[in-house]
């Protein structure tokens, strides 16, 4: 589902819920809730975070209780913290993104000649790919190599698992996919397909460079 399914699809469970879910104020009122980074369409995750305003204060065991009733299937609030006073908007915090993708290959891979292409990665200072400008036919040369921190792969007979940690955020953002092509400008196998992508978790880093979840700052 696209992200703006997501954004309304969350409107409607809080609606169901009826929690009483604070809007801007002037011509068109919009629910003051906010998500960290917008999940690409086809794109499956299990670590996603949203914020939201109340008009009064619930007990957050009452909060969870009220969505989990209102949940559809596929959905789940895992966990609930109180925000309290004014902090930074979670899309402008997030740093790291961590991913899982499984890709198809033209041929049979080894793990040598993908541990190959990611050393072969690492010892680059560019990594190019090319970004298309929406309704236009022009690219952009884009160079994601500073951008991606981790890389492992597990051979899989004509598949792989691809295990990716990088950069995302606004001021930068590697997508998922553009790793995997990087790597074959690097020298992996020819990807037939990206069978699938997986988001396993949203990072910020803490005063020691650690990675921690919003959850773990408030």
């Amino acid at each position: 589902m696209s992200h703006l399914d997501l954004m309304h699809t969350w409107e409607r469970v809080i609606r169901r819920s009826q929690l009483p879910l604070a809007f801007s104020q002037g011509f068109n009122p919009h629910p003051k809730m906010n998500f960290a980074s917008a999940c690409a369409v086809g794109t499956t995750s299990d670590g996603e975070y949203m914020d939201m305003e109340l008009t009064q204060d619930m007990p957050l065991a009452d909060i969870k209780a009220a969505l989990d009733r209102a949940m559809p299937p596929a959905f789940e609030v895992t966990q609930i913290k109180e925000v309290k006073g004014k902090v930074p908007s979670l899309m402008s915090i997030m740093e790291r993104a961590a991913y899982q993708i499984r890709l198809e290959f033209v041929d049979e891979v080894s793990q040598e000649q993908l541990d190959k292409a990611i050393v072969e990665f690492f010892n680059r200072d560019e990594i190019t790919v090319y970004r298309f400008k929406k309704n236009s036919p022009d690219k952009k040369p884009v160079n994601i190599r500073p951008g991606v921190f981790k890389l492992r792969m597990e051979a899989e007979g004509k598949f792989a698992v691809l295990h990716i940690l990088v950069q995302t955020g606004n001021d930068f953002n590697v997508r998922p996919e553009e790793v995997a092509y990087g790597l074959m400008s690097a020298g992996m196998p020819s990807v037939l397909n990206v069978v699938r992508i997986h988001r396993n978790g949203l990072y910020l880093l803490n005063k020691q460079g650690e990675l921690i979840t919003p959850l773990d700052v408030v």
